[in-house]
């Protein structure tokens, strides 16, 4: 009897435990979801940079104004070249031509054709100026005898505007851009190249940027002779516009 009774006993208390157990949990998940938004992880919103130290530091004294409006004149200059004499050699890459624009600059300057084709023609031609082709030229220099020199870039050559026409000096002799050096016929060139002349070495230094190399041109001696000048526009007396408007039809 005894015995029943004693394990009666222990049942009892073992449920009544369980029960206290649940209840206790019960309590305290409910005091967790009302405390809920505390215990959430806080999001915060990145701070703004600060731009204080980033912004401009505009000197005073300077204005800018436009010389020359280049769609007036029908050219796109792409580089330009100041000459000793202040004479300003533009590159226009998209009509394929190089121009000569003579100071005192305003809206009234007038753009000479130099070499190329005014209705935009492209190609590799040499010969007389008027009837020489580019493809997309992006440099020019001059030397001290008044020579042009231009960077053919699509033609991956470098031409020569002189006193017997437009000759190419280098490169040209494929359509495919490469890297070597040796004699004119057989230099290669990357896409991307311009070039500076240098009076003090009689030069041309190319600075082929897509073989990341600067190479040199050794010209003739009698080309950095400043006694004399062998580039002239005569055979181009009309300004450049005249001939651009004609092409479109203009009157």
């Amino acid at each position: 009897m005894r015995g029943s009774l004693l394990f009666l006993v222990l049942i009892f208390s073992s449920r009544l435990d369980w029960t206290v157990e649940a209840t206790t949990t019960a309590v305290l998940m409910k005091h967790l979801k009302n405390f809920s938004p505390v215990l959430k992880w806080p999001r915060t919103s990145p701070k703004a940079v600060e731009t204080d130290g980033d912004a401009p530091l505009f000197e005073n004294g300077y204005f800018v104004e436009t010389l020359v409006d280049g769609n007036k004149l029908g050219i796109v200059p792409y580089t330009i070249r100041v000459s000793p004499e202040g004479e300003l050699f533009a590159v226009d890459s998209e009509n394929n031509n190089i121009v000569k624009i003579t100071p005192p600059l305003s809206q009234y300057s007038r753009a000479r054709l130099v070499a190329g084709s005014f209705q935009g023609y492209s190609g590799h031609v040499d010969g007389k100026p008027s009837d020489a082709r580019f493809t997309h030229p992006k440099g020019v220099a001059m030397d001290e005898k008044g020579n042009v020199y231009v960077a053919d870039t699509a033609n991956l050559a470098i031409r020569k505007i002189g006193e017997s026409g437009v000759t190419t000096i280098a490169g040209g002799k494929s359509n495919v851009a490469g890297y070597r050096d040796g004699p004119s016929e057989d230099a290669k060139f990357s896409n991307d190249f311009d070039i500076v002349y240098v009076a003090r070495t009689c030069s041309l230094l190319v600075v082929d940027r897509g073989n990341a190399a600067l190479r040199q041109i050794s010209l003739q001696q009698e080309d950095c002779d400043p006694q004399f000048n062998s580039i002239s526009t005569s055979g181009f007396s009309k300004p450049l516009e005249l001939f651009f408007f004609r092409f479109h039809g203009s009157t």
